[in-house]
């Protein structure tokens, strides 16, 4: 005792601070801290089984609320007391695989497994720690344990799906998903799970949707319709579309192809072409736009387009994009140089996320005429440097895992070309389908 005694004077020096008592005195009162202090130790290693329970909840809010070193330090004291206490050691193995510790985790682990190689929990913070440091075989044998302990467990059939999912070994999961549902049919967790692998093997995506313009004054109706098939690939998205138009008691096709290129971490892009040999659209279309994510749920973007009619039409344009909890806000300006003059535009967007991102609606106005709107009174070009405001409105509903339905409402208030100064009001009506596969 006497050698803990002088360690703990030596690691509290205020106890001697000498300057205004004596040496004897000194030592006196040092002394008596260390017996106090041992005497405490000794108590706190005499704790109850009841005792250890509430030391070791005290460690789990330490660890969820951010303290895991503070968290550990308890858990460790734990040990001392009660070494096979497991879920005290799973506790130490879960807040060093969340720092990143993971070899510190999987001795932890290690020690709970070789003596319990049942244990569910144990099992689990394993399958957890080894994903997180991407040892994929080791998740997966693990999960593969924790099935062969637990064949009918619904927790462990799950466990054992997500991981195989996380491995990209969909079919398998599926197969697993098939087991667990004998068990426990209405498993939302299971159900959850079954139609994101579904969702996540979907590369293709068609769309129809179909359009109808009807003017105050001047102009006959006019119908559009388009179908397009879009195609994930591991360097973006392509699209290819075909656009019809009827108008003039004429029928028109257009075709597209959009590219959206995946550049860098944080980099996108967006690339289209398109061309007609009807009257009733462009000869040529194309476009090009650089997309960059910012810090603070910040976008921005800059690009053109570019439309042959009769003569050449520039536009260039971009946008700021800022996502604030479940809205989208979006301003993007449009800048049309001619020999004459510019002509700028302004396009504005507040879209409302209402569960998931197929499921929104779009709130849209501005003013100005813009090269994504396929209505023309014409085709000279002439149509963008005339005066226009409008105002809209859609939304988009997920109808199930592979199919979602669209509707939009547009009221615009457009000038005409060959009579200035001159409105008319326009509406528009835009619906269609998406399907996955």
């Amino acid at each position: 005792m006497k050698s803990e005694v002088m360690l703990i004077m030596k690691t509290h020096p205020k106890t001697c601070i000498v300057s205004a008592i004596s040496k004897r005195t000194c030592l006196l009162v040092g002394w008596l801290t260390g017996l106090l202090m041992i005497f405490s130790l000794q108590t706190l290693s005499a704790q109850t089984v009841e005792n250890v329970d509430k030391a070791f909840m005290e460690a789990r809010e330490l660890a969820f609320d951010g303290q895991r070193e503070e968290a550990r330090e308890l858990a460790h004291a734990i040990l001392e007391i009660s070494p096979d206490y497991h879920d005290v050691r799973i506790l130490i193995a879960r807040t060093y695989a969340w720092d990143g510790s993971y070899d510190n985790a999987r001795e932890e682990l290690n020690y709970v497994l070789e003596r319990r190689p049942d244990y569910k929990d144990a099992l689990f913070a394993a399958i957890d720690n080894e994903r997180w440091a991407g040892n994929e075989k080791a998740m997966l044998d693990y999960s593969k344990q924790a099935v062969r302990y637990h064949a009918v467990d619904a927790d462990v059939l799950l466990k054992r799906a997500e991981t195989l999912n996380s491995a990209g070994k969909d079919k398998e999961a599926l197969q697993v998903l098939n087991q667990l549902e004998q068990i426990d049919k209405i498993n939302e967790e299971a159900l959850q799970l079954r139609e994101s692998i579904k969702t996540s093997g979907q590369n293709y995506t068609l769309t129809t949707a179909y359009t109808y313009d009807t003017f105050e004054d001047v102009f006959d109706d006019i119908h559009k319709a388009y179908v397009q098939l879009s195609r994930r690939t591991g360097i973006g998205s392509v699209i290819g579309r075909v656009n019809y138009q009827r108008r003039f008691s004429t029928d028109g096709l257009q075709a597209e192809l959009d590219f959206y290129p995946s550049i860098a971490e944080g980099w996108y892009g967006y690339v289209s072409a398109g061309y007609s040999s009807s009257s009733l659209f462009p000869e040529f279309r194309s476009g090009a736009e650089l997309f960059k994510t910012l810090p603070g749920a910040f976008e921005v973007s800059a690009g053109f387009r570019y439309l042959s009619f009769n003569s050449d039409v520039w536009i260039f344009t971009g946008t700021v994009s800022k996502y604030q909890g479940n809205w989208l806000f979006t301003v993007r300006p449009y800048i049309t140089p001619n020999s004459v003059g510019v002509s700028r535009s302004l396009s504005l967007l507040a879209r409302r996320y209402l569960s998931g991102p197929e499921n929104y609606i779009t709130f849209r106005g501005g003013f100005g005429f813009y090269p994504e709107e396929r209505r023309f009174q014409d085709v000279s070009g002439d149509v963008f440097f005339t005066q226009s405001q409008f105002v809209g409105i859609d939304g988009y509903k997920e109808l199930r895992y592979n199919l979602s339905a669209f509707l939009s409402l547009d009221l615009a208030r457009q000038e005409l070309t060959f009579d200035p100064d001159n409105f008319i009001t326009i509406v528009t009506l835009n619906g269609g389908f998406v399907y996955k596969f």
